[in-house]
C-alpha cells in the first residue's frame, strides 16, 4: 500500500484536530477530481513500519481527536501484511 501524505494537524477531515492519512489509488476516476495524481496505486511512498510509528507518534498528543483515512477508493482487498514486530499494516 502506498500513501500520498500524512497531515498531522488536520481540521478539515473530521471532528476536531486529527491525523489524516491519504492512501493512494482509486478506480472511480470521478470527473473533476481534485487529486487525479493519486489515482495511481503506486503514487507516493510505501506504507512501512516507520510510517506506522510516525502516525502513532502523531496520534499521541491529548488534543488529537483521532485518525482519518482518505483515498484508496476502489482499492482491491488484499490480505493484511505483517510489519516488522508482528503488527499489521
Amino acid at each position: 500500500m502506498n500513501y500520498g501524505t500524512i497531515k498531522k494537524n488536520d481540521i478539515a477531515n473530521g471532528v476536531g484536530v486529527r491525523v489524516s492519512l491519504f492512501v493512494s489509488g482509486c478506480t472511480h476516476h470521478c470527473p473533476g477530481c481534485f487529486n487525479e495524481e493519486a489515482w495511481d496505486f503506486n503514487f507516493g511512498k510505501p506504507f512501512t513500519g516507520d510510517t506506522e510509528e510516525e502516525i502513532l507518534d502523531a496520534l499521541a498528543p491529548d488534543y488529537i481527536e483521532g485518525l482519518t483515512l482518505l483515498g484508496g477508493g476502489g482499492a482491491p482487498l488484499a490480505p493484511a501484511t505483517p510489519a516488522p514486530g508482528g503488527r499489521f499494516l
